[in-house]
């Protein structure tokens, strides 16, 4: 007979190339016997582990229920962005009260998010986390795996580990709008949910839409976007502006998981970050505390306009103060051969490149032909 904890804890060792934690009943213990990186913050973790994805790793997260709920972000998005390499998700639910203010059941996230939800006895979680990967690796999302408090205290037969099999390295669908990008993940949805009379989506192309949304025609921030294209550098982009740089004519970024996401997400795949001054205050912020306490190498260049571009022109406040404790270098968007030698310089753990822009007045996202 062996605990279901060190079945469990096996079974993640075998399937998994990464492992991240945040602390807490029921799954403590759990995260130490995997050796689990412990983050900041969940949400923090789940970037982690889809920037491990991007790069061909497999990654678990391991949290308790309420963790679920500060992770929710970055997993409803990476439904429609999709993930490489599978991201498992081990949620421990402390139905019984033990050590927690509220009784969750984790389930929920599997209609919230549309992942698949594992929900194992004692006798299956063996073999749990290798078939959770296969269907986050084949329906190209976070799979959740909902693990209730009494469970983990149970001893079953220790049974033989599952074979891992290599991971696919999905790439992700081409040209397709925001709108595109939706529809083909609903396409999966219903595959994966089994829903025989669900009519396919055809899902929009640039091409179909025979136009692309781009920056500003006097955006201060095409020159370095230029440098970036130039320099081939791929890099992560955020929600905001910057996700404009996904696009031609730049077409820059690999990925994006919501804002604030970049940087945690850049750490483990690209190494290069691109983000708004806002996207970093709203939640960005805590990951570069933990890039930085860890030494992940990270070069984040963060686009300072001081208003809330997208969303109305609401005033930003000047991040540089928060910053500081980074010892950021910050540059107008105007000195290009500044902005070059920067991008070119060698890193060691976290370097922040605050460039800094006014955006042109009266001006709004110009729409191009494909």
């Amino acid at each position: 007979m062996a605990r279901s904890l060190d079945i469990l804890s096996a079974a993640i060792h075998q399937a998994s190339d990464t492992r991240y934690a945040v602390p807490g009943y029921p799954v403590t213990e759990l995260a130490e016997l995997c050796g689990a990186e412990y983050t900041i913050n969940e949400k923090v973790a789940l970037e982690y582990a889809l920037g491990d994805s991007l790069s061909g790793r497999r990654s678990v997260v391991i949290v308790k229920n309420a963790g679920m709920n500060t992770l929710s972000d970055p997993l409803v998005t990476a439904t429609v962005q999709g993930v490489r390499a599978g991201v498992v998700i081990v949620a421990g639910d402390d139905i019984e009260l033990s050590a927690s203010q509220t009784r969750q059941n984790s389930c929920i996230f599997g209609d919230l998010a549309d992942v698949p939800i594992f929900e194992p006895n004692a006798d299956e979680l063996h073999s749990i986390v290798e078939s959770a990967m296969e269907k986050s690796e084949t329906y190209s999302r976070v799979a959740v795996i909902r693990i209730a408090s009494p469970i983990l205290q149970r001893e079953t037969e220790w049974q033989t580990l599952p074979t891992r099999r290599p991971s696919p390295a999905n790439e992700f669908p081409k040209d397709l709008t925001t709108k595109g990008m939706c529809e083909h993940a609903e396409n999966v949805t219903a595959k994966m949910r089994g829903e025989k009379n669900y009519q396919q989506k055809i899902p929009k192309s640039y091409e179909h839409a025979g136009s692309i949304t781009t920056f500003c025609r006097h955006c201060p921030y095409k020159p370095l976007l230029s440098l970036l294209k130039e320099n081939n550098q791929k890099i992560i982009v955020d929600t905001g502006c910057s996700l404009l740089a996904r696009k031609p004519p730049y077409t820059l970024s690999l990925a994006n998981y919501g804002l604030g996401s970049s940087p945690a997400v850049a750490a483990k795949s690209t190494g290069v970050a691109l983000c708004g001054d806002y996207a970093v205050l709203h939640s960005g912020l805590n990951a570069l505390i933990d890039i930085a306490e860890k030494g992940h190498p990270l070069l984040c260049i963060i686009l300072q306009n001081r208003t809330l571009a997208m969303t109305g022109g609401q005033k930003c406040p000047d991040i540089t103060r928060y910053l500081s404790c980074f010892h950021p270098r910050t540059i107008s968007a105007d000195e290009i051969e500044e902005l070059e030698k920067e991008l070119k310089s060698e890193q060691n753990g976290l370097k922040i490149l605050i460039v800094s822009g006014t955006c042109p007045k009266e001006e709004h996202h110009e729409i191009i032909p494909y």
